[in-house]
């Protein structure tokens, strides 16, 4: 709804009474007629600035949103949804609606006060023609949560300069950005538990795919027997069903100091990607049944989030995850520093369980923990955010030795994904998250 109207003045004409009153007095004094008379001249000043004033401005104010070059939504919608590090494109439009030129029109979008511009301007002073129109376009770097644009604020002057009008229109188009991660689907491997699930197995169970008919027993269920053998020989069999499983399934969050970095001085540090991931990756998993756990490896010993599907489960894991995010290593975490980390880490994880290991790899820990795993039968799977943007020399052999660990890691049977910062992480989990070898 658009706010009400705020009428002020810059000039309220004391200065023209006191020089006409000054000048009135010098006449007077001097018995001029010219100077009684010129001394009206500052109040008719002061009259042209109150009955001269245009009536209040009319205009119209659309805002839309592009990120990263890209119209992500219908113009008609008002929520953006982006994922965490992108760059959003915000071109707010005013339009003057009204028949008379607006000699002087101040705009300032209503930005979220949490983000900041990383480039352009929210504002613009501007005089418009009727039916004309400007726009401001900035940008902003966007970081994880939901933001609300306000109204942006208009004021305008009259042809005098000395009354202003003030007020917040309602703005049409897109208002708020929901920046959160989100996956379509998380295809699962076979690796399985003993809980029921969709998983499919090598052995026979309750299910739906047909696996073997074997000899009769008498405690085998009266549904399961195969009547039409039955009718043919007279003799009792049993159907037997693929069996299906849930699958548990570890994410492994690299939180180290090293994970602090990012490609360029605006952008989202690596540890916020892969904690990112990693959420989205076990709310999806749990929603679909299947048992989830967390462990952070940063500076110092935690307890470990072991794999679950209720309440407790999620909530202690989005504690563990915002604690990375946050930089806050009061002993949430084991350290990749000291020797034996593979094998500590091996005795947390159930023995049947997919281990997802999110990590920029920029050192060598990492791909060490990769190999332990992968020698203890671990299927591992590897979202690896990419933070090696540069073009100095420093930066170019960077990138070249995490290419090499990738590539070791890869050696050892993991399935590597190389997160570029242009693909969104719905991509990359749905390339990461595939089917799983038997181990």
């Amino acid at each position: 709804m658009t706010g009400d109207r705020t009428v002020g003045r810059v000039d309220r004409g004391e200065w023209a009474v006191a020089a006409a009153l000054l000048v009135a007095g010098a006449g007077l004094a001097v018995g001029s007629q010219v100077l009684v008379v010129a001394a009206t001249l500052p109040l008719w000043y002061v009259a042209a600035a109150v009955f001269g004033t245009r009536r209040s401005a009319v205009v119209r104010v659309s805002r839309e949103i592009n990120v990263d070059g890209e119209q992500r939504s219908d113009k008609q919608e008002s929520v953006v949804s982006v994922d965490p590090g992108e760059t959003a494109t915000v071109r707010t439009t005013v339009q003057n609606a009204d028949s008379e030129p607006i000699v002087d029109l101040r705009i300032v979008d209503g930005v979220p006060a949490s983000l900041s511009v990383v480039s352009g301007t929210p504002r613009a002073c501007v005089s418009l023609e009727p039916l004309e129109t400007t726009t401001v376009e900035y940008e902003m770097q966007l970081e994880r949560g939901e933001y609300t644009f306000d109204d942006a604020t208009v004021r305008t002057r009259g042809p005098s300069g000395s009354v202003t009008e003030t007020w917040t229109p309602d703005v049409d188009g897109q208002d708020t950005v929901r920046c959160t991660p989100t996956v379509e689907t998380v295809p699962l491997g076979d690796a399985t538990n003993d809980y029921a699930g969709d998983v499919p197995t090598d052995e026979g169970g309750s299910g739906v795919e047909f696996y073997s008919v074997r000899d009769y027993e008498p405690s085998d269920p009266v549904n399961s027997i195969d009547w039409r053998r039955y009718a043919a020989s007279r003799e009792l069999a049993t159907v037997e069903y693929r069996a299906e499983r849930s699958t548990r399934v570890v994410c492994i969050v690299d939180a180290r100091p090293s994970q602090f970095r990012a490609a360029t001085v605006e952008a989202v540090p690596a540890v916020d990607h892969s904690a990112d991931a990693a959420e989205r990756t076990l709310e999806t998993l749990i929603d679909a049944g299947h048992p989830t756990g967390v462990i952070g490896i940063s500076e110092r010993w935690t307890e470990t989030v072991e794999p679950g599907t209720g309440a407790v489960t999620r909530e202690r894991a989005t504690r563990l995850l915002e604690t990375a995010r946050k930089q806050n290593y009061d002993s949430w975490f084991y350290t990749l520093s000291s020797g034996g980390l593979g094998e500590r880490v091996a005795t947390e994880l159930p023995g049947e369980a997919q281990v997802y290991l999110f990590s920029s790899f920029v050192d060598d820990a990492p791909l060490e923990l990769v190999e332990q795993l992968r020698t203890r039968g671990f299927a591992v799977r590897i979202v690896s955010p990419d933070v090696t943007g540069g073009d100095d020399l420093a930066t170019r052999l960077e990138a070249l030795d995490r290419e090499n660990r990738l590539a070791h890691a890869r050696a050892t049977g993991a399935r590597v994904v190389d997160w570029e910062p242009e693909r969104s992480l719905g991509l990359v989990l749905h390339e990461a998250i595939g089917e799983v070898s038997r181990r």
